[in-house]
């Protein structure tokens, strides 16, 4: 018995070192978690606050997803440098994370910074990268934000 769980504990030491591992948990944003309701301000999707909802990958990468239009089967995914501005919502519960975000709320600014410094190291230095360029590790985070494999 013993032995097996000498095993079980070794075959998870081995996968997870094959692995990018998610930031440990001192390195959480504080109020922050997977799926929190936030709306942004980014360059890309114009001056206004936009809603979203933060995202950590299995890889330990953040993201945000940004639903312009309130749609949350079109959206957009933003890395923290994309970010110019940040707030989690402190409304409990939190209304549906792409409807259009509403000062009554209440809500907490953030540094976006904050995100990347939480992120894997890896995932840092994909931040430096856009999609477009080809940056396997963003691509790979995004995907499995997204569910994917």
């Amino acid at each position: 018995m013993h032995n097996r769980a000498v095993f079980l504990a070794c075959v998870v030491l081995l996968i997870g070192e094959g692995s990018c591992a998610s930031p440990p948990l001192w390195k959480m944003p504080p109020g922050l978690s997977s799926g929190s309701r936030v709306r942004v301000v980014s360059p890309s999707l114009g001056s206004a606050w936009q809603p979203g909802r933060t995202l950590l990958s299995t890889n330990g990468c953040w993201i945000v997803q940004a639903a312009v239009t309130y749609d949350p089967k079109a959206i957009t995914v933003l890395t923290p440098r994309q970010v110019t501005r940040l707030q989690v919502s402190e409304a409990v519960p939190p209304p549906d994370w792409w409807a259009v975000p509403e000062d009554a709320e209440g809500w907490s600014e953030l540094l976006p910074g904050v995100l990347e410094e939480a992120s894997t190291p890896k995932c840092r230095q994909s931040f430096g990268h856009t999609r477009s360029v080809g940056s396997a590790t963003l691509g790979r985070c995004i995907q499995r934000a997204r569910g994917g494999a």
